[in-house]
């Protein structure tokens, strides 16, 4: 996000940037005319130049960060760390793919407005109250995150949200507690929702492609959602009752204005259309085939999650929804709207895990480590966790999770354990920061309603990333190696 670096512009924009865009370049020149250390081979050495190029790029946003991830396809040929047919195969893998049909499904469902006929429908259920109106955006959010980009998620119920705050405030006697607190809640539950799924959040797909890379060791859809829901919902019911009970004073009285819009809403949408209809059916199919693909893989086999999801992508453009108008469930056109930049994203972090494996830099790193050997698990965990929670308040989630994979992995290997055990949980905290604006695409698109503070979003999100610290280590200590196992 480009508003990013504006949190580390204390000087001349002009002095900020040439300084910026020099750091990069100028790291690796140093790797490249001076000696490694001791025990780290040149070519480590070299690859340390380019980790740390593409990580202050990154943090700096010198260039979009799709741009920065295909830094090692120009670099490592050049330095001859890999050939460019190894490289370049590593930003086509199967994951990626996988994502890439979870977008196209997402797409579908909002250029047929599913997504908020099930929001609304979710709302409608859960009450009139306050609380249970919050309760009720935060349901809907999270469950379209877990399926649909948490961008688009929040961009689609902020207006409803923005619309059930102005017929509340009257009651809260213009007092813009609810209000606050419903926008924050959006913000949170669009994050917190995608922590449920595979294709929830960048992070969760990128920790699958690279422990399948580096460890060969698949994680599937519904095993990931084993140690992924229960975070997710605990998170949530956290969330809710933090803002609910304490964060905001909350007037609970009935609200049938806020009724009175949803219901309105959800008859503006007409009687559910063909469309719909076809895109609910490939979704309820396309997620049960995920979560049963290891009982589908007897009667078809090598089918894959990534299989499924190309399928159910195939089905969009196929299946017509005026044959005489050539109309089909999913356009061409709409693939604009795709994020491609995450698949590049995905590409880069590959490729540079894959490199800092093959040139050795985790040998080493897990040897220069090897000082905190003594230090229990747990403890190690709780660090990981608290410093990737608070940089991604700064940096984006899926740079810093590329970042500190593969550094997770060395780790682990120094501590004798297996590599999920760090892993996992870095890869869930990459996805939890509620502090900051530019943390994540939903905390930017609550704050830019102009109805918050930073102080509010600052002093409820630091409460939230305690206990994401809090629930990401206990769970992901106790329940990472135990369902997967990488050694």
């Amino acid at each position: 996000m480009a508003t990013r670096s504006v949190v580390f512009q204390r000087i001349h924009p002009g002095i900020f940037y040439g300084a910026s865009l020099l750091s990069g370049p100028l790291v690796l020149l140093l790797t490249l005319f001076t000696s490694p250390p001791s025990g780290m081979s040149v070519n480590a050495w070299h690859m340390f130049g380019v980790a740390n190029f593409m990580a202050l790029w990154w943090i700096f946003e010198v260039v979009p960060l799709p741009v920065t991830a295909l830094l090692p396809m120009l670099l490592a040929p050049s330095l001859g760390l890999m050939p460019i047919d190894k490289v370049t195969a590593l930003y086509a893998n199967p994951t990626i793919f996988l994502f890439f049909g979870g977008f196209m499904l997402g797409l579908a469902m909002e250029r047929w407005n599913l997504h908020k006929r099930i929001a609304l429908h979710i709302m409608l259920l859960t009450g009139i109250q306050a609380n249970r109106l919050i309760a009720g955006f935060m349901l809907a959010t999270a469950f379209l995150s877990m399926w649909v980009s948490n961008t688009a998620t929040s961009v689609m119920m902020l207006p409803i949200g923005m619309s059930v705050a102005a017929m509340s405030t009257g009651k809260d006697g213009g007092n813009s507690s609810f209000t606050k607190a419903l926008l924050l809640a959006i913000a949170y539950s669009a994050s917190i929702g995608g922590l449920a799924t595979l294709i929830g959040t960048p992070p969760n797909a990128l920790l699958a492609a690279f422990l399948e890379q580096t460890y060969d060791l698949h994680i599937g859809f519904a095993q990931w959602m084993i140690i992924g829901l229960p975070i997710s919902i605990l998170m949530l019911f956290a969330c809710w009752f933090w803002i609910t009970r304490f964060a905001f004073k909350l007037d609970n009285s009935p609200n049938p204005q806020a009724e009175q819009l949803l219901r309105k809403q959800l008859k503006d949408l007409g009687p559910i259309a063909g469309g719909e209809k076809f895109i609910a059916v490939i979704f309820l199919l396309t997620v049960c085939s995920w979560v049963f693909r290891p009982l589908l893989s007897r009667y078809i086999p090598g089918l894959s999650d990534t299989a499924i999801a190309l399928i159910a992508s195939f089905l969009l453009f196929i299946i017509p929804v005026h044959a005489r108008n050539k109309e089909f469930l999913m356009s061409w056109t709409k693939t604009k709207e795709l994020p491609w930049g995450i698949l590049l994203l995905f590409g880069g972090g590959l490729a540079l895990a894959s490199l800092v494996k093959s040139t050795g830099l985790t040998s080493w790193t897990a040897e220069a480590m090897s000082s905190i050997n003594g230090l229990p698990v747990i403890l190690v965990v709780a660090l990981v966790v608290t410093v990737i929670i608070f940089l991604t308040e700064l940096t984006s989630n899926t740079a810093t999770a590329a970042g500190f994979l593969p550094l997770m992995g060395a780790l682990a290997i120094t501590l004798g354990i297996d590599p999920v055990v760090l892993t996992v949980p870095a890869a869930l905290a990459a996805s939890c920061a509620f502090m900051m604006p530019v943390a994540t695409p939903p905390n930017a698109v609550i704050f830019g309603a102009g109805k918050l503070t930073l102080g509010d979003m600052m002093r409820t999100g630091f409460t939230l990333n305690l206990v994401g610290i809090i629930l990401i280590t206990g769970i992901g200590f106790l329940m990472a190696g135990r369902l997967f196992q990488a050694l």
